[in-house]
C-alpha cells in the first residue's frame, strides 16, 4: 500500500508541476500582450493517510494539488505611441467596455482604443469604451455611464462678446481732427479713404458674428488734450446691418468715447462711451446773428441725437400713454447762434456759445425766406460738415433732413402705451416704434421701463419713474426736464453699471435685435460702480510711439475636428481647426473589492463574478482609482527572468517527482523478483 501511495504521490507531483509550468508558459507567451497580468500558481498538499506508530498515530501525505492560480495586478511598463487614444492606467482600475448597445460590461487594462466608422471609441475587438458625456464649455459630466460616441466633428461658431485692446498712446502726440465720414468710403464716388493725418493711431481687431463669419473692427485714436484721447470704433459700413443705421451715413460707426489718463502716472482714470444708433436729425435756426433754443444735440457723425426737452405721460385710470418719446433724457443743448461770417448760401452755427463754428450748412442757391425746410433728394443739394472735430461729406440720397422738425427715430402715432392694472399692480408696455419691444415693471408708486430686457432695474439704460402719490384716479402728468412738482425721478442710474463698456454690432441683419452682438470694449480698466480700476495689463499714456501692447477677441468661426486630447482625469477634448477645444466626454474606470475574483474571457477582457464583487465605477484619479496617460500603452507585467527562475524550479520539481516514480518502480520490481 505504501509503495502504491508513493507512486500516486509522485504522479500528483508530476501532473501539478506540469500545470504550474503551463502558467509560466502562458506568462512567457503573453510577454508582449497589452495590459496582460501574469499568473502565479501556488500548491497545497492533499489528503493524508493515518497510520499507527509506536508513538500512537501519525499521518502520511498522499501528494499535492495546485491550490490557486492568481494574477498579479501590478502595473506593467509603459510604451509611448503617437496615438492620443492610446491610454494607460497608472494605478488601480480597469477600462469599462461593452458591446454596442449592450448593458453587459467587460473590463480591460488594454488601452489601445480608436474611433470606428460611427465615431465610437472602441477596442481592437470592437467593444465600445464607456463613460459620461460632458458640457462642452465646462467639462462637467452629466447623465449615466454610456457608450462614448463622438458626435462633434464640427465646432459650431461663437459670436464675439469681448474685444481687448491694450495700447500705449503717445503722450507727445499732436492733437488732430478726425474725419469720420471718410473712414469708410472705398471708391471715388463716395469719397476717399481717411487720410493718415486725421488720426494719431489705429488698430484692427477681427470679430465674429453668430454664423462664424469674420469682420474687421477698427479702433481709431485721436488726442484731444494733454490727458484725453478720443477713440472711435468702426466697421465696414457695407457690413453694418443695425436696423437704425443701415444704409445711412451712420453705417459703420459703432461707438466713440473719451479715455482720460493721469497726468502724472499715465494710467487710465476714466473713460466714456457713446453708441452710434440714430439717423440724421434736424436743425432749428432762424434769422441772422440771433440766439434760438435748440432742444437736441448734434453729435457722433451724422447720428444727430435728440435730447428730451419735455414729454407727456397720460394716465386714464387704466392705461399710460407716453408721447413724443425722446431718444434719451439728457439736459438739452440750450442755445445756438448764427455767426457773423454767414451769408446767403453758407450758414455757420455756434451750438455751445464758444464763438466757433460747430455746424456749417451750405446751400446751392440763395433761399427765399429765413425759415428753411426741405428734403434732400439730391446728394449735391446740402452739405453738413465741421462739427467739433468731425467732418461730414455730402449727404447721400437716402437721407432726409427737415429743418424745424427734429427727430432721431420715428414712432407710430400711438406712441408708447403703458398699461397699469391697479388690482394686481401689474404693468405692461406697448411701443409704437417699429422693431422695439420693452418690458415695464413696478407698482402704483413706481415703475421702470426695462430697455435692455435684463429683467431688473439695475442697469444704467433703464428709465425709472417715481410718483409722490399712489396712482388711483384718472388724470395726466406732464414730465419736463426742467422740473415739475408732479414727479420726483426720471433717471438712469450710472452707478449701477459695472465692468467694461459695451457697443452693439449687427453683421447679419436679421429680425430687429435678433442678430445683434453686444461687445465689451476692454482697454484694461473696468468700472466697479464708483471708480475705474486698472487691470494688471492696461492701456497707458507714455511718451513713446503709440503701439498695441496686446489685443484679443473671443468668438470664432466654425472648425473641423483635427485631433483628440485626453487628460489624466479622463476628460476627452476635441481640437478643431478654428483653434478651439471642446470637451467631449469623460472616461470611466472601474475597480473591484477582489480583483482576483475576475473571470478572464480572452481578448484582454475580464468579467465580474460573485467572487470579485460588483464593479465600483468613478472618474480617473478619484476614490483610489489610477490616472490616465495618453499616447501610452501599458505592456505586460511579465518579468522574463522571474519566469526562467520559476521554470528552473518547476523543472527540478518535475525531475524529482519523476525520480520518485522510477524509484518506486525499481522497488516494485524487486518485490516481484522475490517470488523467483
Amino acid at each position: 500500500m505504501s509503495l502504491t501511495s508513493s507512486l500516486y504521490a509522485g504522479t500528483s507531483g508530476l501532473g501539478n508541476t506540469g500545470n504550474a509550468l503551463q502558467v509560466t508558459s502562458n506568462n512567457i507567451a503573453n510577454i508582449n500582450t497589452l495590459g496582460f497580468k501574469k499568473g502565479t500558481a501556488t500548491f497545497a498538499d492533499t489528503l493524508y493517510q493515518t497510520m499507527g506508530t509506536n508513538a500512537g498515530t501519525s499521518q502520511v501525505g498522499l501528494g499535492m494539488n495546485v491550490d490557486n492560480v492568481a494574477q498579479v495586478f501590478t502595473d506593467g511598463s509603459l510604451e509611448t505611441t503617437s496615438n492620443a487614444t492610446d491610454l494607460a492606467i497608472g494605478g488601480d482600475g480597469f477600462f469599462v467596455v461593452s458591446e454596442f448597445g449592450s448593458e453587459e460590461s467587460y473590463y480591460t487594462r488594454a488601452g489601445n482604443f480608436s474611433f470606428d466608422q460611427d465615431g465610437a471609441l472602441v477596442t481592437s475587438g470592437g467593444y465600445v469604451l464607456q463613460g459620461w458625456y460632458v458640457e462642452g464649455d465646462t467639462g462637467d459630466e452629466y447623465g449615466a455611464i454610456t457608450d462614448l460616441i463622438l458626435t462633434e466633428f464640427t465646432s459650431p461658431p461663437d459670436d464675439t462678446e469681448e474685444i481687448t485692446v491694450i495700447t500705449n498712446l503717445d503722450a507727445d502726440a499732436v492733437p488732430l481732427s478726425m474725419v469720420l465720414s471718410n473712414i469708410f468710403k472705398y471708391d471715388e464716388e463716395d469719397g476717399t479713404t481717411m487720410d493718415s493725418d486725421g488720426y494719431e493711431y489705429q488698430t484692427v481687431v477681427t470679430v465674429y458674428d453668430s454664423l462664424g463669419s469674420p469682420h474687421e473692427v477698427t479702433v481709431y485714436y485721436d488726442k484731444q488734450s494733454d490727458t484725453e484721447w478720443q477713440y472711435v470704433i468702426t466697421c465696414d459700413p457695407d457690413e453694418d446691418k443695425r436696423t437704425l443705421v443701415a444704409d445711412t451715413d451712420s453705417a459703420g460707426l459703432l461707438a466713440r468715447g473719451i479715455i482720460s489718463f493721469s497726468e502724472s502716472s499715465g494710467k487710465i482714470i476714466s473713460m466714456s462711451m457713446e453708441e452710434f444708433t440714430g439717423v440724421i436729425g434736424n436743425v432749428e435756426v432762424t434769422g441772422n446773428n440771433s440766439l434760438e433754443s435748440v432742444h437736441f444735440e448734434i453729435e457722433n457723425s451724422d447720428a444727430i441725437q435728440l435730447d428730451g426737452y419735455g414729454f407727456n405721460l397720460l394716465y386714464d385710470g387704466t392705461n399710460w400713454s407716453l408721447d413724443n418719446t425722446p431718444a434719451n433724457y439728457a439736459a438739452p443743448n440750450p442755445v445756438a447762434a448764427i455767426l457773423p461770417e454767414s451769408d446767403a448760401t453758407n450758414i455757420y452755427i455756434d451750438l455751445d456759445e464758444d464763438g466757433e463754428t460747430d455746424l456749417k450748412i451750405s446751400l446751392d442757391e440763395e433761399p427765399t425766406n429765413d425759415n428753411i425746410s426741405f428734403d434732400i433728394n439730391d446728394p449735391s443739394e446740402l452739405h453738413i460738415q465741421d462739427i467739433k472735430n468731425v467732418a461730414y461729406s455730402t449727404i447721400d440720397s437716402n437721407t432726409t433732413l427737415t429743418i424745424n422738425d427734429a427727430s432721431v427715430m420715428t414712432t407710430s402715432e400711438t406712441g408708447i402705451i403703458i398699461s397699469y392694472t391697479a388690482a394686481t399692480e401689474d404693468w405692461t408696455v406697448t411701443n409704437g416704434l417699429t422693431g422695439y419691444t420693452y418690458s415695464i415693471y413696478g407698482d402704483a408708486t413706481q415703475c421702470y421701463i426695462d430697455l435692455d430686457d435684463s429683467g431688473n432695474d439695475e442697469d444704467k439704460k433703464d428709465i425709472l419713474f417715481t410718483f409722490e402719490e399712489a396712482l388711483t384716479t384718472d388724470g395726466s402728468i406732464t414730465f419736463d426736464i426742467e422740473g415739475s412738482t408732479a414727479w420726483r425721478t426720471v433717471t438712469t442710474d450710472e452707478a449701477k453699471e459695472t465692468g467694461y463698456y459695451q457697443f452693439t454690432a449687427d453683421f447679419l441683419g436679421g429680425e430687429f435685435g435678433a442678430t445683434e452682438n453686444d461687445i465689451s470694449f476692454n482697454i484694461g480698466s473696468k468700472f466697479n460702480g464708483n471708480n475705474w480700476v486698472n487691470d494688471s495689463l492696461s492701456s497707458t499714456h507714455y511718451a513713446k510711439s503709440s503701439s498695441t501692447t496686446y489685443q484679443d477677441a473671443d468668438g470664432y468661426a466654425s472648425g473641423d475636428l483635427t485631433g483628440i486630447e485626453v487628460d489624466q482625469g479622463g476628460l476627452v477634448t476635441g481640437s478643431y481647426s478654428n483653434g478651439q477645444g471642446i470637451a467631449l466626454f469623460k472616461i470611466a474606470l472601474a475597480d473591484f473589492n477582489n480583483v482576483n475574483g475576475l473571470k478572464s474571457v480572452g481578448g484582454n477582457l475580464y468579467q465580474s463574478t460573485g467572487k470579485s464583487g460588483a464593479a465600483i465605477t468613478n472618474k480617473p484619479g478619484e476614490n483610489g482609482l489610477g490616472t490616465l496617460s495618453s499616447y501610452a500603452l501599458e505592456m505586460s507585467n511579465v518579468d522574463i527572468s522571474e519566469e526562467f527562475v520559476d521554470m528552473i524550479g518547476l523543472q527540478t520539481a518535475y525531475e524529482a517527482n519523476a525520480k520518485i516514480i522510477t524509484t518506486v518502480d525499481e522497488m516494485m520490481t524487486t518485490v516481484i523478483g522475490m517470488k523467483r
